[in-house]
């Protein structure tokens, strides 16, 4: 079967490779589409991989498809039927798994790194991964889902989000642009983004945002602008950028006793303003991947019209076409289509 295969030294590559057979407790599934993110970036530029990353690997997290087979031991699925896979692996057994923090499983495996990914024509999953996708739901939405919206979701229910309180959004990338629609569901009144791109105004409106600023914006002017929207500032600031300028800008824009929960992964540490913290009363809290839940929470949202995922969900891609749309990305989360038949 053709899979998208990287290696540090042989590159990225679309390459024949064999199909896989579902182990007992596995569901082969025959892929539809299967998302880009910017961590399958990161770890091709050598940025960083999950621990027990082994090359070459198959890419791809963000995966929607069709049950193809069962593997020994596992019912409740029929060929065909339409699903999505949950991307983390947890070991089930560790303190984080016991108290129901599987997301923060520190033994955990991740599809498309630890363990072969959807970025091919089949994947073998865990049959616990895998998730049954409602009806109506395009494939290609339904892809992203898993991870760019899992993601911010997850960050935002941990962090508390109270409905009647002001959110920030820092960045406008696939996750950012899932988020604005994710915290208006939740029921934020308000919600404003920050990004570095001017551009980004237009599709973080669409996704919902009352306020968009910029990095460029006289930063003063910017924030009294937000104060202004959020009545006396912010209540929570979620960051998928991991940019030193857009977290000090949250800071400052925080109302007394306000978080900063983030989801981004810099390459480098950044510094924290301590005194600014306990001053302020500020709260800064990370959050990692997502819960088999919170994609169940969003398949719903997605079918009931909550949430846009068509909004996200960018550009349509042949597998071919992926090695030069993760070596140059594109503004939204780029899928990668199959051409299938059920």
């Amino acid at each position: 079967m053709r899979a998208l295969v990287f290696d540090p030294e042989a590159g990225l590559r679309v390459a024949d490779v064999p199909q896989p057979q579902p182990a007992p407790g596995e569901i082969l599934v025959r892929v539809e589409a299967c998302g880009i993110c910017g961590s399958d970036r990161q770890l091709v530029r050598g940025e960083g991989a999950p621990l027990g990353t082994s090359y070459p690997v198959v890419l791809g997290h963000e995966i929607a498809g069709r049950v193809a087979a069962l593997g020994e031991g596992v019912s409740g699925f029929a060929p065909g039927e339409a699903v999505v896979v949950h991307p983390f692996v947890p070991c089930g057994q560790c303190a984080a798994c016991a108290r129901g923090e599987e997301h923060l499983c520190p033994h955990q495996g991740v599809l498309g790194f630890t363990r072969p990914g959807g970025d091919a024509e089949y994947v073998a999953v865990p049959a616990a991964n895998v998730i049954r996708r409602p009806d109506g739901i395009d494939p290609a939405e339904a892809a992203i889902l898993v991870d760019a919206y899992a993601t911010p979701y997850r960050a935002l229910v941990s962090a508390g989000l109270q409905g009647e309180e002001a959110v920030l959004v820092i960045g406008t990338g696939g996750l950012g642009l899932a988020a604005i629609q994710i915290a208006k569901a939740l029921g934020a009144p308000q919600v404003a983004v920050l990004s570095r791109r001017e551009d980004a105004g237009a599709l973080a409106l669409v996704s919902g945002a009352d306020e968009f600023v910029t990095l460029a914006d006289d930063p003063r002017q910017a924030a009294r602008k937000l104060r202004r929207m959020a009545k006396g500032g912010v209540g929570l600031a979620l960051d998928t950028s991991g940019f030193a300028d857009g977290i000090a800008f949250a800071l400052d824009v925080l109302r007394p006793g306000g978080k900063l929960v983030t989801v981004a992964m810099p390459a480098a540490d950044l510094p924290v303003p301590f005194a600014k913290l306990a001053r302020r009363g500020i709260a800064i809290q990370g959050s990692f991947g997502s819960r088999r839940g919170d994609v169940e929470a969003l398949l719903e949202m997605a079918a009931d019209g909550r949430v846009q995922p068509d909004v996200v969900a960018g550009r349509r891609l042949a597998l071919e076409e992926a090695v030069d749309a993760i070596l140059h990305p594109f503004f939204g989360r780029d899928v990668v289509v199959f051409e299938t038949s059920n």
